[in-house]
């Protein structure tokens, strides 16, 4: 049973991890304007990045809820995947040119002044801050079991190693390391990268009901008990936005009373939903075990229906 607290939490993380990346960007970029900090600036902009990652987040799932209906009958929730993969991949483009443009002016333009000391102060603050929305974010995904939520938790904790990296920069370009500010901007940019290019990577999975072979096992693993007569066959699972759909054939020995196999059915919908808050939706197909013919059974549960504790 999931607190109601945690259900609470769970209205509003997004919302004030909004907040947090809106107000760092505005905070890292304007220290890093009067500093004249190449790293600080560059921080801002993943701050920029979460803060926009985190719109499509709140926008994807609001779509991703809509009820199924006659032209989408398994719903809205791959919207999620295609906008976040678009949206990674105009940051991943960003972050690139930023590399480029990093390295001429460190190039070209030779040795600069060094940034102030109070860069420095803000990266402190960035780490502080970060460091509670992912405490944060990581509490109410675990317990609600919200992948989405654990990964813009994972975002803010990569935040925090960029800031150390600022602080890092900005110490030894005043202890005469004159390029390093420059250096630690093209890391930073490196991180984003890495960082966009795992959610492309996600959103490409996703789209194209890529095999989730754990996935997969540990439902074979949560029923195999529940069929003592028969044979669990195929177990086939989609990931639709947050939600999992699985479907499933059991085989049953041919002469196996119709009702029994429908008590086996409603006992592994029954356990799944109990234990995976992240299906939606079970369907399990009955099928005869030895010869072949027809199928003797095939029931749907939808997500709507379902509800468990």
């Amino acid at each position: 049973m999931i607190a109601q607290r945690c259900v609470n939490c769970s209205k509003k993380v997004e919302w004030v991890v909004l907040g947090i990346n809106f107000g760092l960007f505005l905070l890292k970029g304007w220290f890093g304007l009067i500093s004249h900090s190449r790293s600080l600036l560059t921080d801002s902009f993943e701050s920029l990045a979460n803060f926009i990652i985190t719109i499509v987040v709140l926008v994807s799932l609001k779509m991703a809820s809509r009820r199924a209906d006659e032209k989408f009958p398994y719903g809205y929730g791959k919207v999620e995947f295609l906008a976040s993969g678009i949206v990674n991949m105009l940051l991943m483009i960003a972050a690139i040119v930023y590399i480029f443009i990093s390295f001429s002016e460190m190039v070209m333009v030779g040795p600069e002044k060094p940034p102030g000391l109070i860069a420095i102060v803000a990266a402190a603050i960035s780490i502080l801050v970060n460091y509670i929305a992912f405490g944060y974010g990581r509490c109410v995904g675990e317990k609600l079991g919200s992948s989405a939520i654990l990964a813009n938790a994972r975002i803010n904790l990569a935040d925090i190693g960029t800031s150390v990296a600022v602080i890092v920069a900005v110490v030894g370009s005043n202890l005469g390391f004159s390029q390093l500010d420059h250096i630690a901007a093209i890391v930073i940019c490196v991180i984003i990268i890495k960082v966009t290019l795992d959610g492309v990577k996600k959103a490409v999975r996703g789209l194209m009901d890529a095999s989730l072979h754990s996935e997969e096992q540990h439902i074979r693993n949560l029923v195999e008990d529940i069929v003592c007569t028969g044979h669990i066959g195929d177990i086939r699972a989609r990931l639709v936005g947050r939600s999992l759909l699985v479907d499933m054939d059991i085989f049953l020995p041919p002469k196996s009373v119709l009702s029994k196999g429908l008590e086996t059915v409603g006992k592994i919908k029954n356990i799944l939903y109990r234990k995976r808050k992240d299906i939606s939706e079970v369907s399990v197909q009955l099928l005869p075990l030895a010869g072949t013919g027809s199928p003797m059974h095939k029931t749907n549960h939808q997500s709507g229906n379902a509800k468990s504790d």
